[in-house]
């Protein structure tokens, strides 16, 4: 395995075999955690502002509506 150290009582040591594989799980669940709400996100990002929404639904219609949303939807599926 590759050595990592790590600080303990002001002193570089030698981190444990044991000590290595617990911080790379822990780095794994946070990486899948992060990718699983990820499209979160990019979907508020994506969403125009209420006003807009409502705006489109008066102007253009519930279907006009529909179709936008389910584009970002489409474009930032859930994993």
């Amino acid at each position: 395995m590759l050595d990592m150290q790590k600080i303990k009582n002001g002193v570089t040591v030698d981190m444990t075999d044991a000590e290595i594989a617990a911080r790379n799980a822990d780095v794994a669940l946070s990486e899948t955690e992060s990718a699983a709400t990820l499209y979160i996100f990019q979907r508020q990002d994506a969403y125009p502002s209420i006003e807009d929404q409502l705006d489109k639904i008066y102007h253009e219609g519930l279907d006009a509506w529909k179709a936008e949303i389910k584009a970002i939807k489409d474009a930032h599926p859930k994993p």
